[in-house]
C-alpha cells in the first residue's frame, strides 16, 4: 500500500471519530437537559394541581378566577346587575367602579289612534353605585371602552330592572356628584313626538 493511500485513509479516519466525538460530547448531553427540564415543568405542574385538588377537597372550595378587570365588592343584602349600554349613554367612559349614577330608561311607542310615534324616558333609579364598567376579561384599556356597567342594586330593583330590559329600547346613565344626597325623583317622565319629514312617511308607506 503507498504513502499516499495511508495518509488518505488516516484523514478520513480522523474525520469520522471527530464528527463522532462532536456529536457525543454535544448533542446527547443538550438533549437530555432538555428532557430533564421538560419532565421538572410537569412535575411541578402537577404538583400544583395536586395541591389545589388536596386544597378543595379539604375545604370544599372551588379556586377562583382571575379577573383582569376587577369588581366592588357586592354589599350585604344588595344584588349585582349589568346593563347594556352604549358610550355617550354610558357618559362616555368616565363611569368607574364605586362611582354613583342614575339610570335612565327610554323608549319609542307608537299610538295607533293617531298614527303618531312618540319617545318618553323615564328615571328609574336613583343614586345607584356602580360596581364595574366591562368584563371580567377587560384589560385596563378594555375597561375603559365599556358597553356593559354593573350596578348595585336591590332584589326588588333588580327585577324591575331585568324587566326593563325587555321592554325598553335601552338606558342612559347619569353621573353624579358623591356628596350629592338630593333624591325624590325616581318615576319622572318625558315624553314627545317624533316628528318625520313628508319623505319618511311617504317610505313608509
Amino acid at each position: 500500500m503507498s504513502v499516499k493511500k495511508i495518509w488518505m485513509m488516516s484523514l478520513t479516519m480522523g474525520v469520522l471519530v471527530a464528527v463522532l466525538a462532536y456529536i457525543v460530547l454535544f448533542y446527547k448531553p443538550a438533549a437530555k437537559t432538555s428532557t430533564e427540564e421538560q419532565v421538572k415543568q410537569e412535575e411541578k405542574v402537577d404538583t400544583v394541581q395536586a395541591a389545589e385538588k388536596e386544597k378543595e377537597e379539604e375545604t370544599g372550595e372551588i379556586p377562583k378566577r382571575e379577573m383582569t378587570n376587577p369588581i366592588v365588592e357586592v354589599s350585604k343584602g344588595m344584588r349585582a346587575i349589568s346593563l347594556f349600554v352604549e358610550l355617550a349613554p354610558g357618559v362616555s367612559g368616565y363611569v368607574q367602579p364605586n362611582s354613583i349614577v342614575d339610570v335612565v330608561a327610554y323608549e319609542t311607542f307608537r299610538d295607533d289612534k293617531t298614527e303618531k310615534e312618540y319617545k318618553s324616558a323615564v328615571l328609574v333609579l336613583e343614586k345607584v353605585k356602580v360596581l364595574t364598567s366591562g368584563k371580567s376579561s377587560d384589560n385596563k384599556e378594555e375597561a375603559f371602552g365599556y358597553d356593559t356597567v354593573t350596578l348595585e342594586v336591590t332584589p326588588e330593583e333588580g327585577v324591575m330592572l331585568s324587566l326593563a330590559t325587555r321592554d325598553k329600547d335601552g338606558f342612559y346613565l347619569m353621573l353624579r356628584n358623591e356628596e350629592d344626597e338630593e333624591v325624590g325623583k325616581q318615576g319622572y317622565k318625558e315624553t314627545r313626538e317624533i316628528f318625520k319629514d313628508k319623505k319618511e312617511e311617504e317610505e313608509k308607506k
